[in-house]
This record gives C-alpha cells, structure tokens and sequence, in this order.
C-alpha cells in the first residue's frame, strides 16, 4: 500500500504478458468509457492518484505502472517506445470486453507512448489527452528542458543513497515536505536503467510523425511554465494533425496535472463526454 495514500480506494490488477508483467490501480465504474493513464519519466500508477480521486465514478480509470516503475516488471533493458506500445496493446487486450474503447491520457513521455500507440492502433481507442509532450526528436529540438545527470539521475541517486537532506535542496523552492516525500516515493519506484534509456528515447524517437499518422481526437494541454513546449512548437503541432485540438494551461509547470489537477480533471471529463457524445450521435445516425 502506498504509504501518502489516506484513503485508498484503488483496485490492484497484474497483467501477464509474454515477456513482462504489468500493474495497474483502477477505480470507478468498470462498464464506463476506459480512461487509461500513463506517466511520465520518473513517475508511476500512484503520480494520478490525486487526479483520479477526481474523476466521476461513472468512468472507469486505470493508472499504469510502465514497465521499469511501480509493480511492473522491471527489466535491465528495453524502455524505447516499441516496448511501451507493446505493453500497453497488453492492456487494451486485458479490457478489450468493454464496451467502449478507450481513452487514452499520457503525462509527458506517457503522452509520446500514446501517440506511437495510437499510430499504429487508433481503431483501439476513441481519443487522447495529451499533457505536455516533450517535443523533442530528429530535426526538432535537440536538448530537454531537464538534464538527465544533473536532475534526474542526482534526484535518483540522493533518494536511493538515503540523502534526503541532499534530495530536499534538489526540490522546487517553496515545496512542502509532504510535496518532497511524495517526489522522493516516485523515484524509488523507478528504475534507473528505465529512467536513462526512456530519456535517451525523448530526445531520438520521432514524435512528429507519429502524431500526423493519428487517427482519432486529441487534446493536447500545454503547460505555460516549464519550456517543453514553446509557442512556436506548439503552432507546428496544431499544423500537423487537424483532429488535434491544443490548449495553453497558465501558471502551471511541467507537471500540470499535480499543479491545477481540477483544471486537468475538468478537461478530461468534458473530453470524454464529447467523444461519447459524438459515439452516440453515430450510432443513432446509423440505426
């Protein structure tokens, strides 16, 4: 059990699949639209965990831990988007009997999963939300707003050597300890061998291209702090795919959902509706 959790109301399901386990925490109602959520970098299935608690019990939610983090399988190799795509068609697969297809709403790297799965499996899914993609890749922008060593691998290192007074000075200014002691439980879920190779990822896989190939709605939230998506980018983005729709999120940072989560839950919510509204539309306009 997760120990920053007051009330745990989440379901646990472990996912057998040829060459690696998955774990997901679930909540509401299982006959709902399927609302997948995936994480970024150095997150894991319990990051959403404040964002679910918001989210309507009429949806069904599923928060995933990618391989590498949580209870998943964490192998010494394979974090490129070809083994998250994999592992999550495993997912669809396990939820395949509801009625509805799934949305899908990736955080960061979680967000770049799920346009390289929705590239090649957009009959699997209705829709996507996007929050904050890293919009790097060849003939993009070359550098991430964060640097491997210096953050995200000196955060790690101070977590796993038990140099919480380190790890403390690495945090944002202004940070509560409770704030820190979350930030520190995601790094111990994470792997490191996943967090260098998922990086090495965000800066050389194609974005771009995948996400023209996508064939169903999108609605991508861009952080206005932070620098991962600058306006420029954004414009590019808007250009390539007219099923995507893009909105500016002010005063946030990088981590939108944990910054504004009411905003994030709102925008999803009514994402959903409009994609199970324009489903039913169909449906009645083809009977």
């Amino acid at each position: 059990m997760n120990i920053f959790l007051e009330s745990p109301e989440f379901e646990d399901i472990y996912i057998k699949g040829m060459n690696i386990d998955l774990h997901l925490i679930t909540k509401g109602d299982k006959n709902g639209i399927p609302l997948i959520f995936i994480p970024g970098i150095t997150s894991y299935s319990y990051s959403f965990a404040e964002l679910l608690r918001k989210i309507p019990h009429e949806f069904y939610c599923l928060s995933l831990d990618v391989r590498g983090r949580g209870q998943s399988s964490w192998p010494e190799k394979g974090y490129k988007l070809h083994n998250y795509v994999d592992d999550l068609l495993n997912v669809i697969n396990y939820i395949i009997g509801n009625q509805h297809n799934p949305i899908i709403i990736g955080h960061s790297m979680g967000a770049r999963i799920g346009v390289a799965f929705a590239s090649q499996y957009s009959n699997l899914i209705s829709g996507m939300v996007l929050i904050d993609p890293p919009i790097n890749g060849p003939g993009q922008r070359d550098v991430y707003p964060n640097p491997l060593d210096e953050m995200f691998l000196k955060q790690k290192s101070a977590v796993d050597e038990g140099k919480m007074d380190l790890f403390r000075k690495l945090m944002p200014e202004g940070w509560t300890e409770r704030q820190i002691l979350q930030r520190a439980n995601e790094y111990r879920n994470n792997s490191r061998n996943a967090i260098i190779e998922s990086y090495q990822s965000l800066l050389y896989e194609p974005f771009h291209a995948q996400l023209k190939n996508v064939n169903v709605p999108m609605l991508l939230l861009a952080a206005e702090l932070g620098d991962t998506i600058r306006e420029n980018e954004l414009e590019l983005i808007k250009d390539l795919n007219p099923l995507l729709k893009a909105e500016r999120i002010k005063d946030v940072g990088h981590m939108i959902y944990k910054d504004n989560p009411d905003i994030v839950a709102h925008r999803i919510v009514g994402f959903a509706n409009t994609i199970k509204w324009s489903s039913e539309r169909h449906e009645i306009n083809n009977n």
